[in-house]
């Protein structure tokens, strides 16, 4: 992946070096003209965009701890693993964004990724043995049920300005992230080889983790091309709220727990996209 990554570099390089003399010869042809020409690249009102973006994963997932029906319910709290202060990787694709501009400063922004997965539970079908032990028909052990969610959205505003570079746009603004994550495990009743029944879950056990948040946004695009960027982003000030709930059981208590985690500069992102 990193000589994929060098390749891209080397390629933005090259084309920006081929792109330079035109540029310059296209500008030639202003001098002298006294009507003030704006940045080529520059996105304009009603423009959309839409980008892959790299880096530390933006899924909650520390503290998803499933709780056990008979045994002690862990405390274990959320815990934000979006922010970290290490292991951050460029080469790792967290989701996508799409950004409409409002006016040709102002940009709304929409950002998330999601992940569903459920295995349906089995009930277990115990071994057929005939009068001298020898098996018959093997036994069947349950399948376990199993359900999976993980989702993020992230909603906010940015403000574009120009620079001296008709193809490179910083940007500030704000974010207001959403996540949302579960885990559920039921076990099935099982039989064994004798007739007996072991009851391991009388409904569904999880956990579910909700956390809301702010944040401050601030980042540079850079165009290849008209239509086709690449750019990074940082934000100074995050701050996130999470508080999970675990259901060790119908009927049972359940078990909360929040988290505040508030960060500096420590969350990253790459990005490359197309206008249209």
């Amino acid at each position: 992946m990193k000589k994929y990554l060098i390749l891209c570099f080397i390629l933005v390089f090259v084309l920006t070096s081929a792109n330079a003399q035109d540029r310059d010869s296209e500008h030639h042809h202003y001098k002298g003209d006294t009507c003030k020409v704006g940045p080529r690249f520059a996105p304009q009102a009603g423009d959309f965009t839409v980008a892959m973006i790299f880096g530390r994963g933006a899924f909650l997932e520390d503290g998803l701890v499933v709780p056990s029906s008979t045994a002690a319910v862990s405390g274990e709290a959320p815990y934000d693993s979006t922010v970290e202060a290490n292991d951050n990787r460029i080469n790792n694709m967290v989701g996508g964004e799409a950004r409409y501009y409002a006016s040709n400063r102002f940009a709304i922004t929409l950002s998330g990724a999601a992940i569903w997965r459920n295995t349906p539970s089995q009930l277990a079908i115990p071994a057929v043995i005939d009068g001298e032990g020898n098996t018959i028909i093997p036994a069947y052990n349950p399948v376990v049920e199993a359900e999976s969610i993980d989702a993020r959205i992230s909603l906010g505003g940015q403000w574009l300005f120009n620079t001296k570079n008709d193809r490179l746009f910083p940007y500030v603004g704000f974010a207001l992230p959403f996540n949302y994550a579960r885990r559920s495990m039921f076990e099935p009743i099982t039989i064994d080889s004798g007739g007996n029944l072991a009851v391991n879950d009388l409904g569904a056990r999880h956990v579910d983790i909700t956390a809301f948040g702010v944040q401050a946004v601030a980042g540079v695009d850079y165009y290849i091309f008209k239509d086709v960027f690449f750019g990074f982003d940082i934000k100074p000030v995050s701050y996130t709220y999470a508080v999970s709930t675990k259901t060790p059981g119908p009927g049972l208590f359940n078990l909360e727990s929040d988290t505040n985690t508030l960060s500096f500069f420590a969350q990253f992102n790459f990005k490359v996209g197309f206008k249209f």
